[in-house]
């Protein structure tokens, strides 16, 4: 192999692919990332099995062929080096890859390229086109919301449902719900409901905030695999198995007291509030809703306590109701100064419900704490 390429392409191409490597390798070459020089392109995979990514960019090809490398040394290396052009080569009979820019020479060990699994780019039945900065609200208003606990793998993902041409984003870790919803150009026959790994949808958030033009994304998707394509990036990974729970039962039907609140100035008092609700044992906000406005309080048996009263235009009767902070941090840290968030609530036991009062596209319930 011997061929030369753009520094910044190779370096964000290895980024987004090594996204799918393992944390742990179930065997040596599941670490590895496969360079593929061919067609004056360079392709980039890497896969855990579960999940899979395909980068390409273009290259001058001298001569074609393919190696494998360990994953974490080579996207560090690449990221490291100075230059603006990368030259990629291997010497017959030499169990070495180089990679020189300028007066730098990195030689890594290959490993067997015949054993490495590579990327399935199999059959869809549907695909669909979005907007890039549609699916990222899509993904930042739903994936906080998931679970990361092992033991339930359903929880762990997103419930997607395409309808026509609405597309709704529901998580829960079945202490809090979130369901954001949007409308896609196309339009989907039928209902089509799906549970996608919260993890591979952050990991194309992150791919989506690195490009820098807004081509859209294209999604595939059949009864077991989805995939995304990115520009020049293609993400492939297993839907999760199982039955997601019927959400609609979460939603209250209606509530007796309703809270408006600026959103700016309730993340400000929720965050001082931390200081000390972060010392209690369930990380707990009392919240007090009158007609005087909104009082904010933390008490930690070894620390101290909290007191704070910000505005809120309260309508109907008083509610003393508690809940975990984090999920209220949470849920105020993504959306911007200007929005004002709309608070339902009955009781101090029952589920609050958390909207925007511009919108109706966002439904965030979260579950009190019992004090």
């Amino acid at each position: 192999m011997n061929c030369i390429c753009s520094q910044k392409d190779f370096k964000d191409a290895l980024i987004a692919a090594s996204k799918a490597l393992p944390a742990k390798a179930q065997t040596p070459i599941l670490s590895g990332i496969l360079i593929t020089a061919k067609n004056n392109e360079i392709e980039i995979q890497a896969t855990d099995f579960s999940l899979g990514i395909i980068a390409k960019i273009p290259a001058e090809i001298e001569n074609e062929g393919a190696v494998v490398v360990n994953g974490k040394y080579i996207t560090e290396i690449i990221s490291k080096l100075a230059g603006d052009i990368v030259t990629i080569s291997t010497e017959e009979g030499s169990n070495l890859v180089n990679f020189k820019s300028e007066a730098a020479t990195f030689s890594l060990y290959l490993m067997d390229a015949e054993d490495f699994p590579k990327v399935n780019r199999q059959e869809f039945n549907h695909s669909f086109f979005i907007r890039n900065n549609v699916l990222k609200k899509l993904i930042v208003r739903s994936t906080f919301a998931s679970s990361t606990d092992d033991s339930r793998p359903v929880f762990q993902g997103c419930s997607v449902t395409i309808e026509n041409n609405t597309i709704s984003f529901v998580a829960t870790n079945t202490h809090r719900l979130v369901v954001a919803k949007a409308e896609i150009e196309d339009n989907i026959p039928g209902e089509n409901k799906f549970i996608v790994p919260a993890k591979t949808l952050n990991d194309l958030l992150s791919i989506i905030n690195s490009t820098q033009n807004d081509n859209g994304v294209k999604v595939e998707f059949s009864d077991k695999h989805i995939a995304f394509t990115v520009n020049n990036i293609f993400i492939t990974c297993r839907l999760i198995d199982g039955q997601f729970p019927p959400h609609e039962k979460v939603i209250p039907a209606s509530c007796e007291t309703f809270a408006e609140v600026d959103i700016s100035e309730f993340r400000a008092a929720i965050n001082r509030v931390e200081i000390i609700s972060k010392q209690t044992e369930y990380n707990t906000v009392h919240l007090s809703f009158s007609n005087e406005g909104l009082e904010l309080s933390s008490d930690s048996y070894e620390t101290g306590k909290v007191v704070e009263h910000i505005n809120a235009a309260v309508e109907g009767a008083d509610v003393e109701i508690a809940f975990n902070l984090k999920y209220i941090q949470d849920f105020l840290k993504i959306f911007g100064g200007n929005d004002e968030v709309r608070i339902g609530m009955n009781d101090k036991l029952s589920p609050a419900d958390f909207r925007l009062t511009d919108e109706e596209d966002f439904i965030y319930i979260v579950t009190p704490v019992r004090t």
